[in-house]
């Protein structure tokens, strides 16, 4: 299913919207690197990499937790009576009382 997810989330992505933002990432790295040794740009590269991964997980949660919000939403469409909060509202209060 993740794959499946990723697969989605790939066909639907619009990474140019952001094109702006990393290009000035990549300048501000490349500006930096300039300025550190060997091992300060090793340990930047491990901080970037680590960084790209937690925002390629974070875009992917995202991406699913918006496709089942839309699953959800779907599946409510269909169903007879439709869902209605206020209803259940009533529901629950007049179970406490």
């Amino acid at each position: 299913m993740y794959d499946y997810m990723q697969a989605l989330q790939a066909h639907f992505s619009t990474e140019t919207l952001c094109a702006e933002q990393q290009a000035e990432v990549v300048r501000l790295h490349r500006r930096l690197e300039k300025k550190l040794d060997r091992k300060r740009r090793r340990e930047l590269l491990e901080l970037v990499d680590a960084e790209a991964r937690l925002q390629d997980d974070l875009s992917l949660a995202s991406f699913i937790a918006g496709f089942r919000l839309a699953c959800g939403i779907a599946h409510e469409l269909r169903i007879e009576p439709p869902y209605s909060f206020r209803q259940e509202e009533e529901e629950r209060i007049g179970k406490k009382g």
